[in-house]
């Protein structure tokens, strides 16, 4: 499981007529998920798929496909989109949602709702919370704290679902095991993490997801290697072995013919030889931190480019914006102290040997985000 959790979007226009009602419906999810949450692809899996989604996104009631769905797939934004349209008689419209909660009981679908052009509050569908009914809608103040807390929980789930998101936390503990010293750098990937949440929740970015998640992997690698070149003092070795090793990919994807990401690996070497380069002439607080803050920007891609698409309705913005930064915030700080006490604890058994426990710590990291990245970038 990745980074980003198991999650899908949908919007829905709903047009009420004399006779009868119309519903829009367009359904999206990024390919990385998808591909997590089915494994394998049959021959004919694209009709598959519009049949499995159909079935288990079902407007309830006497409806009638108005027509044959649409499939689009973007490379550029990582995302599948299926848009479909009913006609319904004239009466409430319900929605059940039991697609993908097989596969993952964890999976989220976030609902957006335009009702005769006026938007209302959306719906965040669950394994334990699948239907929703036109009239029973809340509004006004209610439906804002009732989206802050929906977002709070949202927020929460995705630090403690985030394997990825987790391993980078770890990182940061054992190259930074002094607890005040952790708690700032958290702190920072937290404001680098709202930064790009709220600029994708006023759609003003739409990261490329392919990229964005094989970054989140390279932050891992990354800070575990620097880890390890700060405890054994040997900077500059693992520094040319970062710099041989980006060479390498490089070559080999130009000789592949696929230059997507070309320009994206090019900064990202360049990036990394400075900032081991400079990690290695100093010691004080100010480069973690303002790295951390740049890692946050990364990871915060993760959901901003989902929260772009969404189009929350004017009233929901900022409940939603706060609620799951606020999530992410407790999260994080959940995850961090019961690391820290797992360290204190194992380093109690280990002293002499605590840096020989967080060499071997790094060394796992290094390897899980390596495996993360490159399988995310080719």
């Amino acid at each position: 499981m990745s980074h980003q959790r198991s999650e899908s979007y949908s919007k829905v226009i709903i047009d009420n007529t004399e006779d009868t009602t119309q519903v829009d419906v367009e359904f999206s999810i990024q390919t990385s998920i998808l591909q997590r949450l089915k494994k394998n692809f049959p021959k004919n899996w694209e009709q598959d798929l519009i049949q499995e989604i159909i079935n288990n996104y079902q407007v309830k009631g006497d409806c009638k496909l108005k027509q044959d769905p649409l499939l689009k797939k973007s490379f550029a934004t990582g995302y599948l989109s299926l848009i479909w349209t009913v006609d319904c008689q004239k009466e409430s419209i319900e929605i059940e949602f039991d697609l993908f909660v097989d596969e993952d009981p964890t999976h989220t679908h976030i609902t957006t709702f335009l009702i005769n052009s006026e938007a209302i509050p959306e719906k965040i569908f669950t394994s334990v919370d699948r239907h929703w009914v036109e009239g029973e809608v809340v509004s006004g103040d209610g439906a804002r704290f009732e989206s802050f807390f929906d977002y709070l929980s949202l927020g929460f789930n995705h630090i403690l679902s985030g394997y990825d998101h987790l391993a980078f936390l770890l990182a940061l503990l054992i190259l930074n095991p002094r607890v005040k010293r952790i708690f700032y750098i958290v702190t920072g990937f937290t404001v680098g993490h709202s930064i790009t949440l709220v600029l994708g929740a006023l759609g003003l970015i739409q990261p490329a997801s392919q990229l964005v998640e094989a970054l989140i992997g390279y932050s891992i690698l990354i800070i575990a290697i620097e880890c390890i070149a700060s405890i054994s003092g040997r900077y500059r070795l693992y520094n040319n072995i970062l710099l041989l090793a980006s060479i390498l990919l490089i070559i080999s994807l130009l000789i592949a013919g696929d230059l997507k990401y070309l320009i994206g690996l090019l900064g990202i070497s360049i990036f990394s030889y400075c900032y081991i380069e400079l990690s290695s002439k100093q010691s004080t607080f100010v480069l973690p931190f303002v790295v951390t803050v740049l890692f946050g920007l990364v990871h915060g891609f993760g959901f901003a480019g989902n929260l772009s698409s969404l189009d929350l309705m004017e009233g929901r913005l900022l409940p939603a914006i706060l609620g799951f930064n606020l999530g992410v915030e407790l999260g994080q700080l959940l995850v961090v102290f019961f690391l820290l006490l797992i360290f204190l604890v194992l380093s109690s058994f280990v002293q002499k040997h605590k840096d020989l426990l967080r060499v071997v710590t790094a060394s796992g990291l290094t390897a899980v985000g390596t495996f993360w990245f490159l399988e995310r970038i080719i």
